[in-house]
Order: structure tokens, then sequence, then C-alpha cells
């Protein structure tokens, strides 16, 4: 059995995908990402300042949305 890390480019793909599943001819499995991965995606480097005070924000946005 092989394994292959697949990116898909469309979401057409991940229904082909579950089909072929639903046939037994593979086997979906998902990783979870980590904390590293999710950096690596990241486009521009924050300080941790920046982070803080977006976090901040994010924070006070739900607050605003539950009361």
């Amino acid at each position: 059995m092989n394994t292959l890390e697949i990116e898909l480019v469309d979401q057409k793909a991940l229904k082909l995908l579950q089909d072929m599943e639903e046939l037994n001819l593979i086997r979906v499995v998902r990783k979870k990402s980590g904390m590293a991965a999710l950096r690596k995606k990241i486009q521009t480097q924050m300080s941790e300042a920046e982070i803080n005070n977006q976090l901040g924000n994010i924070r006070d946005e739900w607050t605003r949305d539950i009361s």
C-alpha cells in the first residue's frame, strides 16, 4: 500500500475522492495540521505584539456578537 499526500485544487476533486472511497478503491486519511504546518503557510511573519493585537480584535468581535 502506498500513501500519498494530495493538495486539492478544486472542490470537485474531493467528490471524486469520496466516490473512489465508497467503491473501496482508496481510503482517505485526514491528517490534523500541526502548528508548525500552519506557520509554513503564513505569507508574512507577524511579531508577537501583532499576534496579540489581532487576537484581541477577534475577541472583541466575539464579545460584541454575543452581547
